[in-house]
């Protein structure tokens, strides 16, 4: 599994899910002391919660490179602004931040660094999100962002089947705190979504952050790329009339 490291300054940051964290010295002090410092003792709800917000941070400071990751029209593009993305990201006033850690080393697995950067992307595109239409159910979902993502191609036919069925829900979802009764309730929401959109003879493997993170994405290529939807529902409409 792809994973990228990211430097925040001035901020305490971690992910869950299967992603490394690890205390780094401070860049500097006052006294020139460049030994090791406690980290924060956090939960799994705060390292959760800490990963959202430093993934708001990186979309905030560096917007243009991850829209151009998230919407790359190759992979190699798309890996290419994703290295890009890598480095220092200063953060200040974020969640976590104290004055016993200048610096951390973050680790994001590729698939949930970019629905994280939907997310953060949706939190700017309010209306957008709130307004797409539910869609009928179509037979067949296929994008042309499946190939970037590097999930399991499966995962992403079921984003993009929810998303276009149902898209408040997942609006709901990146509104609630990771791991949060709210977010709770929000995929208990989405549970009949999940029924309809799996592709028979599927079984769903995904962690938590994953499934939210796939659901977000396709949620935020449809708010970019809306027209995909429309003409697989006019296709879909004009089979049914030959019919």
């Amino acid at each position: 599994m792809t994973k990228l490291r990211i430097v925040a300054l001035g901020v305490v940051a971690a992910i869950a899910s299967s992603a490394a964290i690890a205390d780094e010295p401070p860049t500097g002090s006052r006294l020139g002391s460049h030994l090791e410092k406690p980290g924060v003792s956090m939960t799994d709800r705060d390292q959760a919660e800490g990963a959202k917000r430093m993934a708001q941070c990186i979309y905030n400071r560096k917007t243009s490179l991850a829209r151009q990751a998230l919407l790359a029209s190759t992979k190699e593009y798309a890996e290419a602004a994703t290295q890009s993305l890598m480095g220092e990201v200063q953060c200040f006033g974020a969640v976590f931040a104290n004055d016993m850690v200048e610096e951390r080393h973050v680790t994001y697995p590729t698939d949930i660094l970019r629905g994280m950067l939907a997310e953060a992307a949706l939190g700017r595109l309010d209306d957008n999100a709130k307004g797409l239409e539910a869609l009928p159910l179509q037979k067949i979902y296929q994008r042309p962002w499946f190939a970037i993502t590097g999930r399991n191609v499966s995962v992403d036919e079921m984003g993009a089947c929810i998303a276009d069925t149902n898209p408040d829900g997942i609006f709901t979802l990146t509104r609630t705190r990771p791991m949060s009764a709210d977010e709770n309730v929000a995929f208990g929401n989405l549970m009949p979504s999940l029924g309809k959109c799996l592709r028979a003879g599927v079984k769903l493997q995904a962690s938590r952050p994953a499934l939210r993170a796939a659901l977000a994405e396709a949620l935020f290529q449809r708010t970019n790329a809306p027209e995909l939807s429309t003409v697989a529902t006019t296709e879909t409409a004009s089979e049914a009339a030959k019919n």
